[in-house]
């Protein structure tokens, strides 16, 4: 018997949703669906859809964001390096206490290994440099004005990124409460035409559904291998996928092929192929195949051949 269970990824589920508006569309009235009703179930999708653009959107923004703390940590770096050289013609080279008077760490006077860090040695350094006019330098462009500039601006954009990340958060939870319901009344509308359909009624097709009388689509393999065999040719092996009635093997030639192209259909789990030209690297798949239709393909595997 067929089953009906609502897909994993979003975008089917969206495409499943549409389909069943659709039916309800021709048929509600007929079917005498009451509670998930066409305009219920699209009322749920748009919703489920706006939800999805905005939390899109927030991933946008929050790209962006992330890329101008990028940007401001360069440049926090090239300050930084600017006025380290200028500070070393005063405390030369190795670590020292004046170094950590400045803003180093002790024992250190390399750059920072952490935004975090080069950001709290920005403000360190405008302090320093305020304190120390005399150890500034314009030309070296070192000096109190510039250290601050970088780290307000370092600031405005790690401060930028914390609020589109909690916004991306909220959207995302939104959009996965706006999904949940969708799929609360995809599963409410199904419910409902177990009761008011016939296990055999053609119209579950409309609903872009099975009908629960058909035989339902085999699963895919679970492992595929393939390896040279003599007279060249390929030996590939498969398990036995449940409610397969037979199997399609695909191939792909690296460098030659665009998409996999199907090259045998068979009834036992194991093919013998004749074999590409040597030196190919060849990739195969393997899908079920009954009379309700045909299963996503099993995992792929690649060989070479001698």
């Amino acid at each position: 018997m067929a089953s009906n269970t609502l897909p994993d990824k979003l975008d089917h589920v969206l495409t499943q949703a549409e389909d069943m508006c659709d039916g309800l569309n021709q048929h509600e009235t007929a079917v005498d669906v009451k509670q998930n009703t066409e305009s219920v179930l699209r009322a749920a999708l748009a919703a489920a859809r706006a939800a999805e653009s905005d939390y899109g959107d927030a991933k946008v923004a929050k790209k962006a964001a992330n890329a101008a703390v990028t940007n401001a940590d360069k440049a926090a770096k090239t300050f930084i390096t600017n006025a380290r050289k200028r500070l070393s013609k005063f405390f030369g080279e190795a670590a020292s206490t004046e170094w950590e008077a400045a803003g180093w760490p002790p024992g250190s006077t390399a750059m920072p290994g952490e935004q975090s860090l080069r950001f709290n040695l920005l403000a360190s350094l405008k302090a320093h440099f305020t304190s120390h006019p005399a150890h500034e330098s314009v030309d070296m462009e070192a000096t109190a004005a510039l250290a601050d500039a970088a780290h307000t601006a370092y600031s405005n954009a790690r401060n930028t990124l914390a609020d589109k990340i909690t916004l991306s958060g909220q959207k995302k939870a939104a959009r996965d409460t706006a999904v949940a319901n969708l799929r609360l009344r995809m599963n409410g509308l199904i419910a409902e035409l177990e009761v008011l359909m016939g296990p055999e009624d053609p119209r579950w097709h409309a609903f872009g559904l099975n009908r629960p009388a058909d035989e339902e689509t085999p699963e895919a393999p679970s492992f595929t291998t393939a390896i040279p065999g003599p007279n060249n040719t390929l030996l590939v092996d498969w398990d036995d996928a449940l409610r397969a009635d037979r199997w399609r093997v695909w191939m792909l030639i690296v460098g030659t092929d665009t998409e996999f192209q199907v090259v045998l259909t068979v009834t036992e789990s194991d093919a013998t192929l004749p074999a590409p030209p040597s030196g190919s690297t060849v990739k195969l798949r393997v899908t079920s195949v009954n009379d309700a239709g045909e299963s996503q393909p099993g995992p792929e595997t690649e060989v070479v051949i001698p």
